[in-house]
């Protein structure tokens, strides 16, 4: 099996995961593009290829995403709008400074963003059965206070070569008191915006092996439209636990290989 076919695989259900749960696929495919290409024997990747690869995934998966929470009124435009600037801005910085990183440093930046997202999941929102909102743009959040959010998780996403989904979604859900169901619609979007510029950076700096990005691109746009479907169905309390489930895995796993 090679290393392409090993990719669209992944592809596949990194692209379900980002429509299913707004995470934009990072959180999952970074662990799994460093562990299972060298499980198969059909490959290496180090934490910098894999960066590359997954903020282009990221930007397919998460626009694939994002189409099908709009028309289900998933998705906040006034929130999206001022995280996304916020978070592109920090992402681009981010992508660009993480070619003068380490792969080490990398991996630990990582881990750090990770163990934070899976403390904050443990919380119980206040406001989960939410579910009945006609208007997501009538939400109220501290612009502000979002914005400074934004441009410091858009940083540390572009360095790590995610789209912040991860960690965006809690801030969104303990922070700025938003509802599941829209943060998930409305991270997909953040996201989207965000990855762009992270993708800018990477490719400027050459970190971007398109022939493998290829693979990601094929299986994760149809894939993402179909975990945004089974989202719309499933209980925003699976929901959450899926996140924290997901989130927890990808902390432990990724500071096992720092430490270990």
């Amino acid at each position: 099996m090679e290393m392409f076919t090993v990719l669209l695989i992944l592809g596949l259900f990194g692209g379900f995961l980002s429509g299913l749960l707004g995470l934009g696929g990072a959180i999952i495919m970074i662990p799994l593009m460093l562990i299972v290409p060298k499980l198969l024997g059909v490959g290496i990747l180090s934490m910098k290829a894999v960066a590359g690869l997954s903020m282009i995934q990221v930007v397919f998966a998460s626009i694939s995403g994002v189409s099908r929470h709009r028309k289900n009124k998933f998705v906040s435009m006034k929130l999206l709008l001022i995280l996304g600037i916020a978070v592109a801005l920090g992402s681009g910085f981010g992508s660009i400074i993480s070619k003068y990183m380490s792969n080490q440093s990398l991996m630990v930046a990582f881990g750090v963003i990770a163990v934070i997202a899976a403390i904050m999941m443990f919380i119980p929102p206040r406001n989960e059965d939410a579910d009945n909102i006609t208007d997501p743009d009538s939400i109220l959040f501290n612009k502000p206070l979002a914005a400074v959010l934004g441009l410091v998780i858009g940083m540390l996403a572009g360095m790590v070569g995610a789209g912040g989904g991860f960690i965006l979604i809690p801030v969104m859900i303990y922070v700025l008191r938003v509802p599941i169901r829209v943060t998930i619609g409305t991270s997909l979007g953040i996201v989207f915006i965000g990855a762009i510029f992270g993708a800018v950076g990477k490719m400027a700096t050459g970190q971007v092996d398109w022939l493998l990005a290829l693979a990601l691109i094929i299986s994760s746009i149809p894939s993402a439209q179909l975990g945004s479907a089974v989202s719309k169905k499933t209980p925003a309390l699976v929901l959450r636990y899926s996140l924290m489930l997901i989130i927890i895995f990808t902390s432990v796993e990724i500071w096992y290989k720092v430490l270990v």
